[in-house]
């Protein structure tokens, strides 16, 4: 007997659905574990560009989705035959060639699978049922499974079932098991239910289970190619800002065109892995049901979505403050994986100072009298731990400017020493949690005194009179000489709105760095020439960067209206003395002024080499405030009657400069050296200096 099938397709039949009984053998029974299940898929190994769709039946015996199944009828199969796509567990899809009529060659009930778009069938496994019993003169009832085409011969046929074939399974016409599909076939998977023979004649005798032939589909698991690349635009968000805080967002648009979709997203610093997770489960259809042979399982034709923008809230304190590089990848539902972005961020996590950090007891500091810091408010992210301080105490000039580390000065408290006089203090806190660390200064106090006292308003005492001490500007805290206090007070006696102040002292003044402190002494009168006693006189110093006065003291008359009072040092400046009459007063009744003019100060050494003749080290200092750019240096050497330069280096924050110079071989001698410090140097208060000469000689 012929057995061949020869499709004609037709519009489908209706009629009464006659189907097998509840199959015995549960898919859970078959699939224990995944280890079973790729055991029954193509030999060839899952990797990278697969993902295994689910149809009917999960592993776990649970409901899953018949999508890419069609239906679809050939020829013209008599009242009964039909064929459904729906199933479920122990519910299976099926095509039925029924015995309620013969049923011509040719004609056949049959199912379809198509892999979705941008997907190809590669493997995989269908649990079938397959009845061919039925036959006829000339004709066999067919059960039949092909793949990749629905056509009849050699190539295509994975299992056929009929009346004179070899017996599909224990010498019968029945078939009950799971097939396994050819690796990397392609093309769609076909299971049918048909009657072939030769043209004309019919099945209308044997069959089983009420059909001539009857195919059923109990689960399948079909493993699909797909080498999709998955992308992303509009990479941004404040986790990209320069310095990212605490919680920070990251937002993009992820892609997988003609893929399964993106499934997974990573994004790690350093390696480290701050996120990872499905940015969108699609409803559930991207949550994998299992995993087989390195492929993820999915109920769905279409899991994952193609397209996805994603927000994600990144928690930077899992960072230590400062650069990373970020990558983010992009993996869709078949392992296909992209780098999306590559690029660094940076994190800043360290403690924020919120109140500067304070000196308290506030206002003139004194020598041997204890100072404590309090390290003022800071706030940092929960997740960052505990905030720990450390302290540097800083020796700063009369501004509060140009201040240096007092060494070994490290504790909350410091005790102001001989060597703070005429500087002030500032103390710097430190805060560090487990990110990073961040500095806080506090104001600068006022200028500590020498440790000489006030001789008081009393008059002078015998012989020279004492310098009186002059108190930095305190208003809220006690000094050794105060102003005035009260509104309307009185300053002095008796006070004049006209009265006259003289200075002794000449009204310009040039000194060298080492001598820029001074006495300045004078008299407070009225005008009648009658001394005013016990007047509190401001001492005010603008210096050549400033553009207004500041009050850094006060003195007081002695009972002749004389003062004696010793400045402190301070670069080029304008040093008032000036007189209110009343302590409401808005301006001053007399004022007198003193022009100083200060020579910066620089110390030179010179080291000659051991290794190389001829060649010396200059180093040195450039003494005071240094601005942030540093100074510039002229270094000279004397030959042939002149000066000449010969190097100029510039200074670093510290007022340290290094340069190098090589004596030609032909010169012999003594040579004087000298270092300068020019004139007109932008935040440099000083007017032109010189070191000391250094003489060295090449011979």
């Amino acid at each position: 007997m012929a057995n061949h099938h020869n499709p004609v397709p037709q519009h489908r039949s209706t009629g009464a659905r006659t189907l097998r009984g509840v199959r015995p053998a549960l898919r859970a029974t078959a699939l224990l574990a995944a280890v079973v299940l790729s055991a029954a898929l193509s030999s060839a190994p899952a990797f990278a560009g697969q993902w295994m769709q689910v149809s009917c039946a999960n592993p776990d015996h649970s409901q899953a989705a018949s999508g890419g199944w069609t239906s679809f009828t050939t020829g013209s199969p008599g009242y009964g035959s039909n064929n459904n796509t729906s199933c479920g567990p122990d519910s299976p899809m099926s095509a039925i060639l029924s015995t309620a009529a013969p049923a011509p060659v040719g004609a056949g009930e049959n199912l379809q699978y198509t892999p979705p778009a941008g997907s190809s069938l590669a493997g995989g496994s269908v649990d079938v049922s397959m009845d061919g019993d039925g036959s006829g003169y000339g004709a066999s009832g067919t059960a039949i499974a092909y793949t990749p085409e629905f056509a009849y011969n050699a190539s295509n046929v994975l299992l056929q079932c009929a009346v004179g074939q070899p017996a599909c399974s224990g010498g019968t016409n029945d078939f009950s098991g799971v097939l396994t599909l050819p690796a990397n076939r392609g093309g769609d998977f076909y299971i049918g239910a048909g009657c072939g023979g030769e043209a004309g004649a019919s099945c209308d005798e044997g069959g089983s289970h009420d059909a001539w032939s009857l195919v059923q589909v109990w689960w399948a698991d079909f493993l699909l190619s797909n080498d999709a690349t998955p992308a992303a635009t509009a990479v941004s968000g404040t986790l990209l800002d320069p310095n990212a805080r605490g919680t920070q967002e990251l937002t993009l648009n992820a892609t997988d065109t003609d893929g399964p979709g993106v499934y997974n997203l990573t994004l790690q610093a350093d390696g480290n892995t701050l996120y990872t997770g499905t940015p969108n489960t699609n409803g559930g259809k991207c949550a994998p049901v299992g995993e087989t042979a390195g492929a993820l399982m999915f109920d769905a034709s279409q899991p994952c979505p193609q397209s996805e923008s994603v927000d994600l809230p990144i928690n930077t304190t899992k960072l230590t403050d400062g650069p990373h590089a970020l990558k983010i990848t992009v993996t869709d539902a078949a392992a296909n994986s992209s780098v999306v972005y590559d690029s660094t961020i940076t994190t800043h996590n360290a403690p924020e100072n919120t109140t500067p950090p304070a000196i308290t007891p506030a206002g003139q500091p004194a020598i041997g009298s204890t100072l404590d810091a309090t390290p003022g408010g800071w706030t940092a992210p929960a997740e960052t731990g505990t905030t720990t301080y450390t302290y540097q105490w800083e020796d700063c000039n009369t501004q509060g400017e140009a201040c240096q580390p007092i060494p070994a000065a490290t504790n909350a408290s410091y005790t102001p020493a001989a060597s703070d006089t005429g500087h002030t203090l500032r103390v710097l806190v430190h805060a560090a949690d487990n990110d990073g660390t961040s500095t806080a200064a506090s104001a600068a106090t006022g200028i500590i005194p020498s440790p000489a006292v006030s001789t008081g308003p009393s008059g002078p005492p015998d012989g020279p009179e004492t310098p009186t001490v002059i108190s930095p500007a305190a208003p809220t805290s006690p000094t050794s000489v105060a102003p005035p206090a009260g509104p309307g007070a009185a300053n002095g006696t008796p006070a004049s709105e006209t009265a006259d102040l003289r200075l002794n002292t000449p009204a310009t003044l040039t000194r060298r760095y080492a001598r820029r402190a001074f006495t300045l002494t004078g008299e407070l009168t009225n005008n009648a020439a009658q001394p005013i006693a016990g007047a509190i006189l401001d001492i005010l110093q603008q210096d050549t960067n400033a553009t207004n006065p500041t009050i850094i003291g006060y003195a007081q008359t002695h009972a002749t209206g004389a003062f004696h009072i010793q400045i402190p040092p301070g670069p080029s400046r304008t040093i008032e003395i000036a007189y209110k009459a009343y302590a409401s007063d808005p301006g001053y009744a007399a004022t007198a002024n003193v022009q100083e003019t200060v020579a910066a100060g620089v110390r030179l050494k010179i080291t000659p080499s051991k290794r190389t003749p001829g060649l010396i080290i200059l180093t040195g200092t450039v003494q005071g405030p240094i601005p942030k750019q540093g100074a510039i240096v002229e270094l000279l050497v004397y030959y042939r009657g002149a000066w000449e330069p010969f190097r100029k280096p510039r200074t670093e924050a510290h007022g340290r400069f290094r340069a190098v110079y090589q004596f030609p071989g032909s010169v012999v001698g003594t040579f004087p050296f000298q270092a300068e410090v020019p004139n007109g140097q932008a935040g440099f208060p000083y007017i032109t200096g010189y070191s000391k000469q250094i003489k060295f000689s090449t011979r």
